[in-house]
C-alpha cells in the first residue's frame, strides 16, 4: 500500500463512505484500516482524498473470512475486534473446523453479494444455516430491529416453528442489544418472550449496523453448559461478518435502485417529452410516478391565477378532498417544497400539527403519508404547481427516492412548459384562423342581430368567457342587441336589464372614452353599475371594447366571467381586433337596414325545473319552487297556498320574504280574496297595483301598493293551491313577459305536486296496515329506531289482546277482522295527536308517546285498554257467548328501561307479557317486568305476519 498519488485505477474505485458501506463499517473504521495499512487506497489529488477499488475491499474482505492468509503472509494480518488474529490459538484444534466452516461460508455469502446484489434479509436464512450446523446449535435466527421491537428476519433450527416480533428490551435481547462486540446467554432469565421450544443454551449477539445495531442473532447451544471462549469469538465474528453482509447488499441495493430510478427516469423523459397535449402529458406523468414510486395516490396541482391550487389530474382521491385543496388548504407542506425547490413529505400526516384544520378531510381520505415535489417556471425559482404522491401506509422517503421525484419533477417541469408552449401556439393559429373566419362571415351578413349572434359565437372560440354581450349605441342608448349567457346569474340577464346610455356605467364609459377595458375585478372598479336582479357583491372579471369605425362608437363589446383575473392582455388584444370587424359590419348593416327589433330572450326553464320535476317530497318541491322563482322574477313576497282535499281549508305552506311570517298566519275569509278567486276560476290573475284591487288581502297594517301576481296550481280537474308572487312599491307592477313566466313555471310546478302527492300516497299505503288503518310493523321499527337515534325521551306501550284466540274460534276470521278494525279506531281515539299507533302484528299493537314519561304514559296505556274493553262489553254476540275481550298493556321508557331499539321493545314486551301473566286486563311496567326477570327469559317479540 502507498499513500503517495497514484493514477486511477483501471476498475472501478469508491469513496471512502461507499467503501464504508460496501465493508459494513464506520466511515472512520475504514480510515483507521487504511493508515494501519490493511487495505490499499489511492490518493487521487493534493488534498488526499481516498478512493478503493472495489477488487481490493473484496480481497480484504476474503482474506477476513479465510483467516487472512494473504495478509498474514504480508505481515498484515487481520484482527478480530478482541485483538486476535482469525484463525490463531484462540480457537482450539476441536473448533478450527468449525470457525473455517462458519467464516468461509459466510464469506462466500459476502462475495455473492458485491458480485451479486441481493436482498439482505433474502441471504439471512442461507447465514442462520451455516452459523447452525458450523457450531452445531439446535437453533439460529436473526432479528431485525424495528423502532422498540425485534422481527424475525431469518431461522435455522426445527421445522415448523414460527416466530413473532417480540419487545427489543425484554430478556435476552434486552441483555444483548447494544453490547457490540459481545455474547450473552440465558442464565437467570426467564425468556417468555421467547417460547421456541427447543431446549439449550441461548445465545444472543449483537449485529451491529451502519450506525448504531442492526439487530441481533440468537443461537441456541445443544446443551445447557456455558459457550466456550472460542464458540463466543466465533460468534462474534459471525454477527460483524453479518452486518458487513447487510451493509453492503443494503448499499449494493441502494445503488440497484438508483441504477433503477436513472433507466426509469430516461424512459419517462422520453415518453413525456413526446406529449405535445398537456392533459395527455400529465395523465402519463401520474402513471410513471405511482409505478415508480408505489403510490396509492397521485395528483399534480397547478397554482391559478388567484393563487389556487386545482388537481388538473389525479388518481384515487376523492372530489371533496381536490375541492378543499383548491379551496387553499391550511397545511404548508407545498409552500414549503416550492420555496426549497425540494421534494417535502410527511408521515402519519393526520398528526402533523400543520394540518390541525384538515385533519378531518386526511382522516376521510385514509392516507398516511403525503410528499410534494415542485413543478418550477423555466430559469426562476417560482413554482407554477405541484406533483403530489400519497402512500395509504407509512412511507418514510429516502434520499434516493427524494432525489429520483425531484428530477422527475424537473424533467415534467420542462416537458409541460413545451407542451404549453405547443399550445400556445397552437391557440394563436387557431385565433388567427378565427379572426380570418370571422371577417369573412361578417361581411356576408347584413342584419344586425345576425352580426351580433356571430361574434358571440366566433368569440368562444378565441376567449373563454361566461356571458357576452353586444352593444349597439344608438343616440346616447346602448342597447344589447345579442348576449349569451352560460352559467349563474348571466343565463338570466335580459335586454332591459342590461340596458345602459353613454357614459353610464362600465360599459358607457368606454363608448364615451373609446378605450378598451381589462376589469380583473369589476365589483372594486367604481365606473361598474350592478344590474338590477344580479348579487351586488359577485366576483366577476370583465373586458370591454369600443367598435370603432371612421371615428364612430357603433357599440361595445362585453364579455364577463365569473372569478377575479379571468382574462389576460392577449385576451383583451384578440376583443380589439374582434370589435374593428363587428364596427365594419355594423357600418355597412346600417348602411342597407335600420336596426327594426331587438333580440329577445327566452328563458331556459327546463334548467331549473328539470330538479323541481324530479323531487318526489312535497314539501322539497314546494321549497324549492320559492328557490326557484327567486331567482327568475325579483319579488318582496313569495307564498304557496294549498287547499285540502276534504274540507277545502287553505294553508300557507311556503312564505318568504319581508313579510313571510305574517303570510304563514291563517288569513280570515281567504276564499274571498284574490286567492279564492283564482282557485274558484282556476285562472291566473295580473294586478298591476293592489291598492287598488277590492279582491287583494288587506294586511292589519292596511293597504299598500305594489304588483301581485296570483296563479293556480293545477291538479287533476280542479286547482289544488295558488302561487303567489308580490312587488311593493309604487309603480312596481310585473311585466307581461314576467307573468307569462310565472304562469309557465307554475304549470311545471303542478306537474312536479301532482307525481309528489302520487309518490306520498303510495309511500303512506306501504306504511298502513290495510286491515285496521294503523301503520304497520316495518314503520314501526323505523319509527322506533328514529325515536333513539333523536335522543330525546319518549314511551312505548306494547299491548296484547286478552281472549282474542275466542272471537276467532268461535265466530270465524271474518268476524275476527272486524273486531281487530275496532280496536284499531279504539286505540286511534284514545291516543292523542302526539302519538303514533302500529299493529306489530297479530292481536298485538304498539304505541309511540313522543315526550312522554312513563306515570304519563301509564296514563294513556289505561285510557286505551279501557276502550278496547268497552268494545268487548258492548258486542251482543261476545256477551252471548261469555267471551270478555279486554287488553294487557306493557310500558317502557327511553332511556330509563333501555338505550337501544330492542332494549327498549323487550322492556315493554316484557312488562306485558307480566301484565298478561297476572291475568290480563291490566298495565304493567317495565320495572314490574325487570322484577320478574330471573323466573323467565324473553327475546325481541317476533310480530305475526299481517296477513294472517
Amino acid at each position: 500500500m502507498s499513500s503517495s498519488p497514484h493514477p486511477h485505477p483501471s476498475d472501478a474505485t469508491l469513496t471512502v463512505t461507499r467503501a464504508a458501506e460496501v465493508l459494513g463499517v464506520h466511515s472512520n473504521t475504514v480510515r483507521a484500516w487504511s493508515d494501519a495499512g490493511r487495505i490499499r487506497y489511492y490518493r487521487i489529488n493534493p488534498r488526499g482524498d481516498r478512493r478503493y477499488r472495489r477488487s481490493d475491499l473484496n480481497r480484504f474482505l476474503s482474506a477476513a473470512v479465510a483467516g487472512a492468509p494473504e495478509a498474514a503472509a504480508q505481515g498484515r494480518g487481520f484482527r478480530s475486534q478482541r485483538g486476535r488474529t482469525a484463525g490463531s490459538s484462540v480457537f482450539g484444534a476441536a473448533d478450527t473446523g468449525a470457525a473455517v466452516r462458519v467464516l468461509s461460508g459466510l464469506g462466500r455469502i459476502a462475495a455473492s453479494v458485491i458480485s451479486t446484489p441481493a436482498d439482505a434479509e433474502a441471504l439471512l436464512g442461507s447465514a442462520t444455516r451455516i452459523i447452525r450446523e458450523g457450531l452445531g446449535f439446535r437453533h439460529v435466527s436473526v432479528w431485525r430491529l424495528d423502532d422498540d421491537r425485534l422481527e424475525p428476519a431469518a431461522v435455522s433450527g426445527p421445522a415448523g416453528l414460527r416466530l413473532s416480533s417480540v419487545r427489543a428490551d425484554a430478556g435476552l435481547f434486552g441483555r444483548a442489544l447494544g453490547r457490540t462486540g459481545q455474547v450473552v446467554d440465558d442464565q437467570g432469565l426467564v425468556n417468555a418472550e421467547l417460547p421456541l421450544g427447543v431446549t439449550g443454551r441461548r445465545l444472543a449477539c449483537t449485529i451491529p449496523g451502519h450506525s448504531g445495531s442492526w439487530g441481533a442473532l440468537l443461537g441456541v447451544a445443544a446443551g445447557d453448559e456455558p459457550a466456550s471462549p472460542s464458540t463466543t469469538e466465533l460468534l462474534v465474528g459471525a454477527t460483524e461478518l453479518l452486518g458487513s453482509i447487510i451493509g453492503s447488499a443494503d448499499a449494493a441495493a441502494a445503488a440497484d435502485r438508483r441504477m433503477h430510478y436513472a433507466e426509469a427516469l430516461g424512459r419517462v423523459a422520453g415518453d413525456i417529452s413526446s406529449r405535445l397535449d398537456p392533459d395527455e402529458l400529465l395523465s402519463r406523468l401520474l402513471e410513471h410516478a405511482m409505478t415508480m414510486f408505489d403510490g396509492d395516490r397521485a395528483a399534480v396541482f397547478l397554482i391559478t391565477a388567484d393563487g389556487s391550487r386545482r388537481a388538473v389530474v389525479s388518481r384515487g382521491l376523492s372530489f371533496a378532498y381536490l375541492e378543499s385543496v383548491r379551496e387553499g388548504g391550511p397545511w404548508a407542506l407545498p409552500g414549503e417544497a416550492g420555496s426549497e425547490s425540494r421534494p417535502r413529505f410527511t408521515v402519519r400526516v393526520r398528526d402533523d400539527p400543520r394540518v390541525a384544520d384538515a385533519r378531518a378531510s386526511i382522516v376521510q381520505e385514509g392516507y398516511d403519508t403525503v410528499c410534494v415535489a415542485p413543478l418550477m417556471r423555466d430559469g426562476t425559482a417560482d413554482p407554477i404547481g405541484s406533483l403530489t404522491i400519497y402512500h395509504d401506509q407509512p412511507h418514510p422517503w429516502s434520499s434516493d427516492e427524494l432525489d429520483a421525484l425531484a428530477d422527475l419533477a424537473a424533467q415534467a417541469s420542462a416537458a409541460l412548459r413545451s407542451s404549453q408552449t405547443y399550445a400556445q401556439l397552437a391557440t394563436w393559429t387557431a385565433q388567427l384562423q378565427s379572426i380570418q373566419q370571422l371577417g369573412a362571415r361578417l361581411n356576408r351578413l347584413s342584419d344586425v342581430a345576425a352580426i351580433g349572434e356571430a361574434i358571440a359565437t366566433e368569440l368562444k372560440q378565441l376567449i373563454d368567457y361566461h356571458n357576452v354581450r353586444v352593444y349597439r349605441q344608438v343616440g346616447e342608448d346602448l342597447i344589447p342587441v345579442a348576449m349569451l349567457g352560460e352559467v349563474g346569474e348571466y343565463i338570466d340577464q335580459t335586454p332591459e336589464q342590461l340596458r345602459t346610455t353613454v357614459g353610464q356605467g362600465i360599459t358607457g364609459w368606454v363608448a364615451a372614452h373609446r378605450v378598451a377595458q381589462y376589469l380583473p375585478d369589476a365589483d372594486a372598479d367604481p365606473r361598474t353599475n350592478t344590474i338590477a336582479g344580479t348579487d351586488d357583491a359577485m366576483d366577476e372579471s370583465m373586458l370591454l371594447a369600443p367598435m370603432l369605425f371612421e371615428d364612430a362608437v357603433l357599440g361595445v363589446l362585453v364579455l364577463s366571467k365569473l372569478g377575479l383575473n379571468q382574462f389576460t392582455d392577449d385576451d383583451l388584444r384578440l376583443l380589439v381586433i374582434y370589435a374593428s370587424f363587428a364596427a365594419q359590419a355594423m357600418a355597412h348593416a346600417d348602411a342597407t337596414e335600420r336596426l327594426h327589433r331587438q333580440i329577445q330572450s327566452r328563458r331556459d326553464l327546463l334548467a331549473i325545473t328539470e330538479s323541481i320535476l324530479g323531487t318526489l317530497d312535497t314539501r322539497s318541491v314546494l321549497e324549492s319552487v320559492a328557490d326557484r322563482l327567486g331567482e327568475l322574477v325579483r319579488s318582496d313576497n313569495l307564498w304557496i297556498m294549498l287547499r285540502d282535499d276534504g274540507s277545502d281549508a287553505l294553508t300557507t305552506v311556503v312564505a318568504t320574504g319581508v313579510d313571510s311570517t305574517t303570510y304563514v298566519e291563517p288569513m280570515a275569509d281567504e276564499w274571498k280574496s284574490l286567492t279564492g278567486w283564482v282557485l274558484e276560476r282556476n285562472e291566473a290573475a295580473l294586478v298591476a297595483d293592489q291598492y287598488d284591487d277590492e279582491r287583494v288581502y288587506v294586511l292589519t297594517s292596511g293597504r299598500r301598493h305594489g304588483g301581485l301576481i296570483c296563479v293556480p296550481l293545477r291538479g287533476r280537474g280542479r286547482a289544488i293551491g295558488t302561487l303567489s308572487v308580490e312587488r311593493l312599491g309604487l309603480a312596481q307592477s310585473f311585466s307581461g313577459e314576467e307573468f307569462e313566466l310565472v304562469q309557465l313555471f307554475a304549470a311545471h310546478v303542478s306537474i312536479a305536486l301532482q307525481n309528489a302527492r302520487a309518490h306520498g300516497e303510495i309511500a303512506r299505503q306501504a306504511e298502513t296496515d290495510d286491515l285496521t288503518g294503523l301503520r304497520n310493523h316495518r314503520s314501526f321499527r323505523q319509527a322506533l329506531s328514529a325515536s333513539v337515534a333523536s335522543g330525546s325521551p319518549f314511551s312505548l306501550l306494547m299491548v296484547d289482546l286478552d281472549h282474542f284466540k275466542l272471537v276467532n274460534d268461535t265466530f270465524g276470521h271474518e268476524a275476527g277482522n272486524d273486531f281487530l278494525q275496532n280496536v284499531g279506531r279504539a286505540i286511534a281515539q284514545a291516543s292523542r295527536d302526539s302519538d303514533t299507533a302500529f299493529r306489530y302484528g297479530g292481536d298485538e299493537f304498539a304505541v309511540l308517546l313522543s315526550g312522554t314519561d312513563a306515570d304519563h304514559a301509564g296514563l294513556v296505556a289505561e285510557r286505551i285498554r279501557s276502550a278496547i274493553a268497552r268494545i268487548g262489553a258492548s258486542t251482543p254476540e261476545l256477551a252471548s257467548k261469555g267471551i270478555a275481550v279486554d287488553a294487557s298493556a306493557g310500558v317502557a321508557t327511553f332511556p330509563d328501561d333501555g338505550v337501544s331499539p330492542d332494549e327498549i321493545l323487550l322492556a315493554a314486551d316484557r312488562a306485558c307479557f307480566v301484565a298478561k301473566r297476572g291475568g290480563g286486563g291490566r298495565v304493567a311496567t317495565a320495572a314490574e317486568g325487570a322484577a320478574l326477570v330471573s323466573e323467565f327469559t324473553l327475546q325481541i317479540p317476533t310480530p305475526i305476519d299481517e296477513s294472517d
